[in-house]
């Protein structure tokens, strides 16, 4: 399987540096190919800009930039999100990355009929770290607000769902024990692809 992780955190001292690391060595140790795109290295600009989105909806090819990316996504079976959540959301980079990635003629398309979705073929993992405990995320409503959001919101648009939602709560004050036990759960599913 072809897996691509889409990597947004700035800090590689981060847990969400150490999921990403514990997807790759996992994914890769039953024989998958695992590419990795770490939009803070890659200095990615999440910028769409007006002439951008034009050319997108008259078929004119896409920068080069995002050119690199769909190709990527194309390559890929399994598209893997790890981020941490900020103020109730993605970072803005890579909000930015979906902006201008999943674009009119790539991810979907449209005509009289309605919009159609053209990544079907693609598997959505999430994987978000939380600052807020799991009881205050349920109770407000957050973590399904951030699952709707997803599907249908994004991924069902675009054809395709998240297969699986990672939710991990409350890593500030996590124990090292605590993270441990993440990274094996997160170890686990890589490992069963």
């Amino acid at each position: 399987m072809n897996v691509l992780v889409i990597y947004a955190h700035p800090y590689n001292q981060s847990f969400n540096h150490a999921i990403k690391e514990t997807i790759v060595m996992s994914a890769n140790s039953t024989g998958n190919l695992v590419e990795v795109r770490d939009l803070y290295a890659l200095d990615f600009d999440p910028v769409l800009r007006a002439e951008e989105l034009v050319n997108s909806f008259k078929g004119n090819p896409v920068l080069a930039d995002v050119a690199i990316e769909q190709n990527y996504i194309r390559w890929a079976d399994m598209v893997v999100f790890v981020y941490p959540l900020w103020w109730a959301g993605m970072p803005a980079i890579l909000r930015g990355y979906l902006d201008r990635v999943l674009s009119f003629g790539f991810a979907y398309t449209a005509d009289e009929n309605g919009t159609t979705g053209l990544l079907g073929d693609k598997q959505i993992i999430m994987i978000n770290t939380i600052g807020a405990t799991q009881h205050d995320y349920e109770a407000n409503g957050m973590l399904k607000a951030l699952e709707t959001i997803a599907n249908p919101g994004i991924f069902n648009f675009c054809g395709t769902a998240v297969k699986k939602y990672f939710q991990f709560c409350a890593i500030p004050s996590s124990t090292p024990e605590e993270r441990q036990k993440i990274l094996s759960e997160v170890s686990e599913f890589f490992q069963s692809l």
